[in-house]
């Protein structure tokens, strides 16, 4: 079958077409994942500010200042939560302190085991 010159630009240019669609494609993905990392990230800082802020109020500025440390370990939410739970129920900060420290070196979460503090 002789090819004409016609067929091979047809067939030139449609693979130009779906390759920049693709492109394309990728870069709004890449855009939408940047943004969803963005949002995550930001909510993440929020909380932390949120909780150490709320330490400050109840324990002071050295075991809020040390809360800021013990909070960048702890990466998911349900261990912010349980940090949140906390500070309102703990009496003192450093047992805030200990048990927000346990919180950042334990390992997956188990939703059954939460952190408490002495005499809760």
């Amino acid at each position: 079958i002789i090819e004409t010159i016609w067929d091979k630009d047809y067939r030139a240019e449609a693979r130009e077409q779906g390759l920049a669609e693709g492109r394309e494609e990728g870069r709004e993905q890449g855009r939408k994942q940047g943004r969803e990392e963005g949002r995550r990230e930001g909510e993440a800082l929020g909380q932390r500010a949120t909780l150490v802020r709320q330490a400050r109020r109840k324990f002071g500025a050295e075991t809020a200042d040390e809360l800021a440390g013990l909070l960048e370990r702890i990466a998911d939410r349900e261990r912010t939560a349980q940090v949140a739970d906390l500070i309102i129920d703990c009496a003192s900060g450093r047992d805030l302190l200990e048990q927000a420290d346990r919180l950042g070196l334990a390992g997956p979460v188990e939703t059954s085991s939460r952190a408490t503090c002495s005499g809760r």
